[in-house]
């Protein structure tokens, strides 16, 4: 929590009030101790207390415990890499191991080894500059950003920094992606097929998830999450904890529902089964993913797909580009990616979409993906 005011003396030697923004009294003590200066520890924060005779009372007792040596305060080191390191092990492993070799590669020869209270927002420029000079996409450059901000966060809430620099660095955020056809030398539905087509041949469970995906449109983050109770009869009940969606808008736990074509049915089967679908973190898949279209699906890419390289959201702009020329894209959007008429601009005849209206469209997508113009 930020604070509002500067320190204000209390009538006890090295305890200060400290207003907070929510307007809250903090209690800090500065002092010295055995010739270590203690800057500011806030007791109020740390061990509770609520008026400035209790602070006083408990410095006395955090004095005594120092000359035992006892670290009372639990200090922890504020070097960069050890923040980023405390923090990846409380993430998926997937993740942390993702996290550190970026570190590895592009933070640590920069701020690693320095105290987050000594990092500027020039180091951040100078991260920035050499992952474009290595000629990499924006959104790697952009992913550095996402790795640090949550140690930022934390340090200027436990008041460690005094501002959160980071907020005001864009790191690849700034460049807007270019359109599917500026990436693709071909026409949308040939790479469409090409990629349907390698979904096809991929192992299990790979195909299955690439094929809804490839098919259904729907996000890896939800697809991940699938049960098989969340499938009757051929359709999906998506549940309102698996979408990225405004919590305001769904008040029942079951939000849309959506087709499963016969290719995805096929994999699962008809032997009855319950819990997940998928065994793997989504991030797997993703990864899995990339390694389909870069190696397998043999798509003519224009140089630009170099830095925004064909991902399964463009599974998304590939339905929307194909099927709008029949349905348009706002009614495609609304049917097929679960936008909200608010969120396009959308006509007043599309305000109400019903189920067999959505099937239509994923039926006559599939039939394309299947060969079938």
């Amino acid at each position: 929590m930020a604070h509002k005011n500067n320190l204000k003396k209390t009538r006890y030697d090295n305890i200060y009030e400290l207003e907070m923004s929510n307007g809250k009294i903090n209690y800090i003590a500065k002092f010295i101790h055995n010739n270590e200066r203690f800057a500011g520890r806030n007791l109020t924060k740390i061990f509770g207390v609520t008026t400035a005779a209790l602070a006083d009372k408990k410095l006395d007792w955090i004095r005594i415990k120092l000359s035992e040596g006892v670290d009372v305060f639990n200090r922890k080191s504020n070097k960069v890499q050890d923040l980023l390191f405390n923090y990846l092990d409380t993430r998926s492993d997937t993740y942390n191991k993702r996290s550190r070799i970026a570190y590895n590669k592009h933070i640590k020869p920069i701020i690693g080894h320095l105290l987050i209270t000594k990092v500027t927002r020039e180091h951040f420029n100078t991260i920035k500059m050499n992952m474009e000079n290595l000629g990499l996409a924006s959104a790697t450059i952009k992913k550095i950003k996402t790795i640090l901000n949550p140690i930022f966060n934390e340090a200027f809430e436990d008041e460690i920094i005094k501002r959160n620099v980071l907020k005001s660095v864009k790191m690849g955020s700034d460049i807007v992606k270019p359109k599917l056809t500026d990436r693709l030398n071909e026409p949308l539905i040939q790479a469409a097929r090409k990629i349907y087509n390698t979904s096809l041949l991929e192992e299990n469970d790979y195909n299955l998830f690439f094929l809804i995906s490839t098919m259904c449109i729907r996000r890896f983050g939800e697809i991940a999450a699938l049960q098989y109770e969340d499938i009757i009869n051929g359709v999906v009940n998506v549940r309102y904890e698996t979408i990225k969606s405004d919590k305001k808008q769904h008040l029942k736990s079951i939000v849309e529902q959506y087709p499963l074509p016969k290719e995805v049915l096929d994999i699962i089967g008809t032997e009855k089964k319950s819990g997940k679908l998928f065994k793997h973190y989504y991030r797997t898949y993703m990864d899995r993913y990339a390694s389909m279209i870069e190696n397998k699906a043999g798509l003519d890419c224009k140089l630009l797909a170099k830095e925004f390289p064909i991902r399964s959201h463009d599974n998304r702009n590939f339905i929307t580009s194909i099927m709008s020329k029949k349905y348009g894209i706002d009614y495609v959007g609304i049917a097929c990616l679960s936008h909200t008429k608010e969120k396009s601009n959308v006509n007043v005849r599309y305000h109400s979409i019903e189920y067999e209206d959505r099937e239509e469209v994923y039926n006559g997508y599939w039939e394309i993906l299947r060969g079938s113009d």
